[in-house]
C-alpha cells in the first residue's frame, strides 16, 4: 500500500509525504507505482524549476518507496496548485486502482 499524506496551511498545499510500495504487480510491472512516479517527478520538477519555489526534500533512489517534499516560505501560489493537483491525481488512481491511502493533515 501507497501512503500519501498532503499537508494542508491555510487552504494551500504546502507539501506531502509518500511512503511504501502499491504491491499491484511485481517490480517493472507495477502500473499505479509507475503512475505515481511519475507524476511525483513531474510535481517535483515543475515546483523547484520551473516555477523556481525553494523546498524540502528528500526524494532519492536510495530511499526506496519514501518521498518527503515541502515548501518553504513564501509559498508560491502555483507551486501550492502544483501540490494540489498531484493531490487530485493521486486520489483519481486511489479510487481507479486502491492499492493507495491518500489524506490530507492540517499543519
Amino acid at each position: 500500500m501507497i501512503n500519501a499524506v498532503f499537508s494542508v496551511k491555510d487552504d494551500k498545499f504546502i507539501g506531502f509525504m509518500l511512503c511504501g510500495h502499491s504491491g499491484y504487480a511485481e517490480d517493472g510491472q507495477d502500473i499505479i507505482c509507475a503512475g505515481v512516479s511519475s507524476a511525483l517527478m513531474l510535481t517535483v520538477n515543475t515546483i523547484t524549476d520551473f516555477f523556481g519555489a525553494s523546498a524540502e526534500m528528500d526524494i532519492s533512489p536510495h530511499n526506496e518507496g519514501h518521498a518527503v517534499f515541502k515548501l518553504l516560505k513564501p509559498y508560491s501560489d502555483n507551486a501550492c496548485a502544483m501540490i494540489k493537483s498531484f493531490h487530485s491525481h493521486m486520489t483519481i488512481l486511489e479510487e481507479e486502482y486502491g492499492h493507495i491511502n491518500v489524506r490530507i493533515e492540517k499543519c
